[in-house]
Parts: structure tokens; C-alpha cells; sequence
């Protein structure tokens, strides 16, 4: 069984993909600058930094830098997110389709509550990802689930080999 933390899944991921999801969150469509902040601001203390620094670098610099290391959980949480919403969203959409979870282009509505899926949905909705999508981006979309909404997605965790 597997659940992962948010800055788990990120220290597993190639560096090419952190430099895609840092890179994400900058052009991610559903932040704005407050939510942004938001979410790197833990990051941005732990190095001493400034967001007016890090604004001023170009947007490939910010994401390299960003790659380069460990981030906060709720750092790493946002830039899953962000990552996913920009480079998965068919996956996503995919996924949520099979468990009749209503979302909008992959992002479910925050404001509504969402019961758990039943472990049998889950297992038939995850055999569906698999068949149609490489496993390496299937497993990091699990991974990513468990990390930031483990009580939701509780049944994933049953389909996704641990952390070491």
C-alpha cells in the first residue's frame, strides 16, 4: 500500500519533470499572484529569498532552481497540482469520467463535497488509465492523489507501491 507525501513524490520525480511542474505553477491558470505566494512562500523562507527575487529571473531560472532541491509539503503539493493541471489534464479528466466524479477539464470544484470512491470504481478506473495512458505518468497521478488528498482517494493508495 502506498501513500506518499507531496515533497515525496517530488523527490522521486526526474528532475526534468520538477523543472515541468515549477515551471507549471507559473503558468498555471488557476492561480493568481496571492495563491502563488501562497504556495511558495514556505520554499521561499527556507532559502531566504524574496519574491521579487525570484520574479525578476527568468521563468526557465525559476524552475531550474526550484528543481534543484527538496521544497516544503505545501510547496511540493501546489506544484503536483499545478503540474498535473497543466500537463495531465486528460489524465485527469480520464480518471475523474471513470469514477463519475463531476470536474471541469479535470479540476473537481473545491466548494462541493466529494464522497470516497468505492475501492471496486477505483480499481476499474485505474485498470482504465493504465490501458490508455504510459505508466510512468499513471503512477505519478496516483502517487500525486494520495499525497494531496488521502482521505478522498484513500482507495488509490491500495493500487500504488509505497515510498522506500
Amino acid at each position: 500500500m502506498g501513500v506518499w507525501s507531496a515533497r515525496q513524490v517530488w523527490r522521486e520525480m526526474p528532475r526534468t519533470l520538477r523543472e515541468q511542474a515549477a515551471l507549471a505553477l507559473w503558468t498555471d491558470e488557476q492561480l493568481d499572484r496571492t495563491a502563488r505566494l501562497s504556495a511558495l512562500l514556505p520554499w521561499l523562507n527556507a532559502r531566504g529569498l524574496r519574491m521579487q527575487y525570484l520574479e525578476k529571473l527568468a521563468r526557465s531560472r525559476r524552475a531550474v532552481l526550484m528543481a534543484q532541491g527538496g521544497v516544503p509539503e505545501e510547496t511540493a503539493s501546489q506544484l503536483l497540482i499545478s503540474f498535473h493541471l497543466v500537463h495531465r489534464r486528460e489524465l485527469l479528466s480520464a480518471f475523474l469520467d471513470n469514477l463519475k466524479i463531476p470536474h471541469e477539464g479535470g479540476l473537481i470544484d473545491t466548494e462541493e463535497e466529494i464522497d470516497p470512491p468505492d475501492a471496486k470504481q477505483v480499481k476499474k478506473a485505474i485498470g482504465a488509465l493504465r490501458k490508455k495512458f504510459p505508466e510512468g505518468e499513471v503512477e505519478l497521478y496516483l502517487r500525486t492523489l494520495t499525497a494531496t488528498d488521502a482521505h478522498v482517494f484513500a482507495a488509490v493508495a491500495e493500487h500504488v507501491e509505497g515510498p522506500d
